[in-house]
């Protein structure tokens, strides 16, 4: 007879639901610091939209900590299915699908929002490499009008 190792917790059909339902709200909080992150980027003020990354990381740790606590069941959904009732089996295939969609809208939202911040380090670069390139110039005519000042002194000295 082969046995199975236990599972590190016996989660409640309850505790399962409750932690689902923690987790669909964490994306959803994390949702609304997107939608706050998106009207941030095109102000271009760091401060406000600092402090909502660092909101949006404190809330994916909590996220991070939840899906840990609920790895034993993910790895085993088949056996814990089986324990919900009809009603429960619903709602917890609801809160799973509604994870699922949550996760994804806000992996879109972010890689969106990282090739708008990624043109705009763009844009700087290039302003700065021209800015570089007209300081330079403006620097090779001071120096040719330094060079053309030593040569009129030369004349006037002769």
């Amino acid at each position: 007879m082969v046995s199975r190792a236990p599972t590190p917790r016996t989660y409640s059909t309850e505790n399962i639901l409750s932690l689902l339902q923690e987790q669909l709200d964490l994306y959803a909080e994390l949702a609304d610091y997107a939608q706050k992150q998106r009207s941030l980027i095109p102000e271009e003020d760091t401060g406000p939209l600092l402090t909502v990354l660092t909101k949006r990381q404190k809330l994916s740790a909590k996220l991070g900590d939840l899906v840990r606590r609920l790895e034993p069941v993910r790895r085993d959904w088949v056996t814990y299915r089986t324990r919900f009732d009809s009603a429960q089996r619903l709602e917890a295939e609801s809160l799973i699908a509604d994870i699922k969609i949550r996760l994804r809208a806000l992996i879109e939202r972010d890689e969106a929002d990282v090739r708008v911040l990624s043109a705009k380090k763009q844009a700087v670069a290039s302003t700065v490499r021209s800015m570089h390139s007209a300081g330079q110039a403006l620097s090779a005519y001071r120096d040719d009008l330094a060079g053309a000042d030593r040569v009129n002194q030369l004349d006037e000295a002769s």
